[in-house]
């Protein structure tokens, strides 16, 4: 899954498409070869056929929408800690300037090699689907700095509160990320998406029509509406992977534009 999701979004779509509506058509050809084989065909009622197939429809649009809704708030809530934790270093190495030398020569350069590594080390990690474990030495080492200094002046003391506010800040937007790394949706409501798909779609092939073609395109447009969205969820499944996946742009915005300069 991962392989296929590391598409591009494209092609990753293009596939969706192709193995939805294929499968669907084919299935429908099937389907109607043995029915009519059967006479089963001149059984059927359109109209009775017409209210089951829109109620499993409904019923499958709220179950496949929820879905949907979810994978993309999870997307979000990635996105979100990951641009609030960048904008808490960006707070924590402002606030570093107003400590006294050698205590500030000691936080910046710590703060820069947390940035460095989240970018360098523990992006590529999550990527993989791994939850990274690098910058916990690097925080806690800028932790016992910052807790061994003794602030003399008022100043220092404000400087000192709004940092120790900041760096609680940024360890729990980066404990917000870490657990965004396995978010996903679970095998077994995969299992209700896809079979609901198949049940969906099987179900246009009860009606009865005598062309092919029309059968054909309306069973097609359904598959790839349905396609499309099953298409969105598996984009949007793990936050950090993917052709959509969240990146650390944020990071390298506070790296770039202020510590490196």
């Amino acid at each position: 899954m991962a392989i296929i999701r590391d598409l591009p979004s494209w092609l990753f779509a293009l596939l969706t498409l192709v193995v939805f509506v294929g499968t669907s058509i084919a299935g429908l050809v099937v389907a109607r070869h043995w029915s009519r084989r059967r006479g089963l065909h001149a059984l059927v009622d359109n109209s009775a056929v017409g209210w089951i197939f829109s109620a499993i429809l409904v019923i499958y649009a709220i179950a496949i929408g929820l879905v949907a809704i979810e994978t993309w708030d999870n997307l979000e809530d990635a996105a979100s800690a990951a641009s609030q934790e960048a904008a808490e270093i960006a707070a924590l190495y402002r606030d570093f300037g107003g400590y006294p030398q050698p205590v500030q020569g000691e936080l910046r350069p710590l703060l820069v090699r947390y940035t460095r590594t989240v970018i360098e080390v523990s992006w590529p990690q999550q990527q993989r689907g791994v939850v990274p474990t690098a910058g916990t030495d690097v925080l806690n080492e800028l932790e016992r700095v910052m807790i061994a200094f003794e602030p003399v002046t008022e100043g220092q003391r404000i400087v000192h509160a709004e940092a120790l506010d900041a760096f609680n800040r940024l360890t729990e937007f980066r404990r917000r990320r870490l657990e965004a790394v396995k978010w996903g949706v679970p095998g077994t409501l995969w299992s209700v998406v896809l079979l609901g798909a198949a049940l969906a779609i099987v179900a246009s092939y009860v009606f009865s029509m005598e062309s092919l073609f029309l059968h054909a395109l309306m069973t097609g447009l359904l598959a790839a509406m349905i396609g499309l969205l099953v298409f969105f969820i598996a984009s949007c499944d793990r936050p950090y992977q993917g052709a959509i996946a969240v990146e650390p742009k944020a990071y390298q915005i506070v790296l770039h534009d202020l510590m490196e300069r």
